[in-house]
């Protein structure tokens, strides 16, 4: 009797559908299962992660097929290893696999609609599985719906607004640190005083972002800010238009008010159902995303 988990009929998938379109589908329903509040760390989330790492990669699934195929006594755990490796472990290393719950033919485990191809699909979605974990920390995301990055049609892992909020706030600390340093000693009117800030304000996060992709912060955390559409670093235009915010504070008075109120604008902009951009991402063309290899 074949003990491997089948996980086109456990996750009630079209086995005809393409690996990019069999990834879309489990992607939204880890997202449904987000919502709920189930923890990643359910057997469903699991087992859900496990099934997008190798059914989301063609490679991978077709190790996955011809060892189906071959009805091969195979184990979750040997699917955990195919998601994170890409091939199942050596047999000889592998203990006596004990009974797995077989699914019954046609059984829903998770109550799911079949999914096939011409499903409806639902807008943009993020990818629940850009956050490391151990079955999916070696496999490429999804390509083909959903946002775009640096890759057309590749899904993006960019934090979440209370993420960016508390890059956001480090970034201020550090840059008022340097700011204290370069100012002290002059003799300048608190009018002027404000202006230099602001100046030095600007040529600090614009310069950093189109020179070397991000701001100080934003690089420790191990994510850019770049083009939605090509990857590359943003132009000095790109990069004023998405810094707007701080550059209106060279305006003396009215300048840090507008500031202020168009800062909490942004921090409102940034929701999961836009895919974590800004409406200062938007008017810029671009996207703060993790870096390759991240």
């Amino acid at each position: 009797m074949n003990s491997m988990p089948n996980l086109y009929e456990i996750h009630n998938l079209d086995r005809s559908a393409s690996s990019e379109d069999l990834g879309y589908a489990l992607v939204q329903r880890d997202l449904e299962m987000e919502q709920q509040f189930i923890s990643e760390t359910d057997d469903r989330r699991r087992r859900l992660q496990t099934a997008f790492a190798v059914l989301a990669d063609d490679q991978r699934r077709a190790t996955y097929d011809d060892a189906l195929n071959a009805s091969l006594r195979m184990s979750w755990s040997d699917l955990e290893h195919l998601g994170n490796f890409g091939t199942f472990p050596d047999a000889s290393l592998r203990p006596e696999p004990y009974p797995e719950p077989q699914q019954q033919p046609g059984a829903n485990a998770y109550n799911y609609p079949t999914y096939t191809p011409d499903s409806p699909q639902s807008g943009p979605v993020g990818n629940p599985f850009g956050h490391p974990s151990p079955y999916t920390a070696s496999v490429p995301a999804p390509q083909g719906h959903g946002m775009t990055g640096a890759v057309p049609g590749a899904y993006v892992d960019r934090p979440s607004a209370l993420k960016r909020l508390g890059m956001l706030i480090i970034d201020g600390l550090a840059f008022s640190l340097v700011a204290s340093v370069v100012l002290v000693g002059m003799d300048t009117e608190a009018a002027l005083g404000a202006m230099l800030y602001a100046l030095l304000g600007a040529a600090w996060f614009v310069g950093f972002e189109v020179l070397t992709g991000a701001s100080p912060v934003k690089h420790l955390f191990g994510y850019e800010v770049r083009d939605r559409e090509t990857g590359d670093k943003l132009s000095w235009e790109q990069s004023a238009k998405r810094q707007w915010w701080r550059l209106i504070n060279i305006v003396p008075g009215i300048g840090s008010l507008i500031s202020f109120f168009g800062m909490i604008a942004i921090g409102m902009s940034i929701k999961q159902d836009n895919g974590f951009i800004g409406s200062h991402d938007r008017w810029a063309g671009a996207e703060v995303a993790r870096k390759s290899g991240r």
